[in-house]
């Protein structure tokens, strides 16, 4: 099928316009009556081309390639998206940090609160203690420590103290031979390593009756 190109001419000084001519080619055989080619010049007059120049072959003219700006324009094109890519990438790659920074943020202030909170049990405690221990509030760590130490070694000392009543014999390992009242001595020694011993024992939780 015939293909209509224009072929612009070197402008003069007394053209008001660039001259051009109409480039008609792969014109079938066919198609060349007298009348169509008469068509075509009157076609050239009303563009105001210069002349109508009719080929059966095909006619490349330069100037109308497009190829070239087509490829450039395709670079640039891929250019751009490479850019464009690359720089939402970078974004991306942005967000992500400041995600991460958020996520470390975060956890700090999760951590200040957990380690706020668990000073206020450990002050609370320090109090209990404290009064427990019958201190004023105003001691710290180490006096309380101290005085829960000498408590122990106290009552590691009452202990003992009430083990050996416990282990006491009920009659002595020496008497004298020339004791007036020997029966009633030992008697009365008897009684009162009972009622030491008996006097070591824990006491029994009271029991409530019932009427």
């Amino acid at each position: 099928m015939a293909r209509l190109q224009i072929l612009e001419l070197p402008e003069g000084g007394s053209d008001d316009r660039p001259p051009f001519v109409l480039i008609v080619d792969q014109y079938e055989p066919v198609e060349a009556t007298p009348s169509r080619l008469f068509r075509h010049q009157d076609m050239a007059e009303q563009i105001g081309a210069r002349a109508v120049l009719v080929f059966d072959d095909t006619i490349d003219i330069p100037a109308n390639d497009t190829s070239a700006f087509a490829q450039s324009h395709a670079a640039a094109l891929y250019l751009d998206d490479r850019e464009v890519r690359t720089s939402i990438a970078a974004d991306m790659n942005k967000a992500r940090e400041q995600a991460g920074v958020a996520i470390i943020g975060q956890s700090l202030a999760d951590e200040r609160t957990d380690i706020a909170r668990d000073m206020d049990r450990l002050a609370k405690r320090r109090d209990e203690l404290a009064e427990a221990l019958g201190m004023d509030r105003t001691r710290d760590w180490d006096d309380i420590v101290n005085t829960a130490a000498g408590i122990r070694r106290s009552r590691d000392s009452m202990r003992d103290a009430i083990q050996r009543v416990r282990d006491l014999p009920e009659q002595p390992d020496i008497m004298d031979a020339q004791h007036r009242e020997p029966t009633g001595y030992l008697h009365g020694y008897r009684i009162a390593i009972r009622e030491a011993k008996r006097a070591t024992q824990e006491p029994e939780p009271s029991r409530s009756t019932n009427g």
